[in-house]
C-alpha cells in the first residue's frame, strides 16, 4: 500500500471545545466571520482553510483558558493507516 493513495476523510470538529455560554453570534462578532460558517464549523464540516483553523484554535485557546492546537479540532478517519506497517515504493496502486 502507498500511504499517499489511502482515503483519508478529515472533519473539523469545534462542537467539544466549544465555550459554555458562547453564541454563534457572539462567536462570529469576535472572529469576524460569518455566523452561518460558525454554524457549519460547529456542526462538524469537511471544508475549511488553514487561516480558519488558526484563528479558531487560537479563539478557543483563549476563551476556554484551554490549550487548544489545530489537531485537537480535526478528526481524521484513516482506515488503512498502519504506522507499524512497511511501505514498499514499488508497489503498484
Amino acid at each position: 500500500m502507498i500511504l499517499g493513495t489511502a482515503p483519508v476523510k478529515v472533519t473539523l470538529d469545534v462542537s467539544s471545545f466549544w465555550p459554555d455560554g458562547v453564541t454563534i453570534e457572539v462567536a462570529a462578532k469576535e472572529l469576524g466571520m460569518n455566523p452561518r460558517s460558525i454554524t457549519t464549523m460547529r456542526k462538524g464540516t469537511e471544508r475549511g482553510n488553514w487561516e480558519t483553523l488558526v484563528r479558531l484554535s487560537r479563539w478557543l485557546t483563549h476563551r476556554t483558558g484551554q490549550q487548544i492546537s489545530i489537531d485537537d479540532l480535526l478528526v481524521i478517519e484513516d482506515d488503512d493507516y498502519n504506522p507499524g506497517q512497511e511501505v514498499n515504493h514499488n508497489e503498484q496502486s
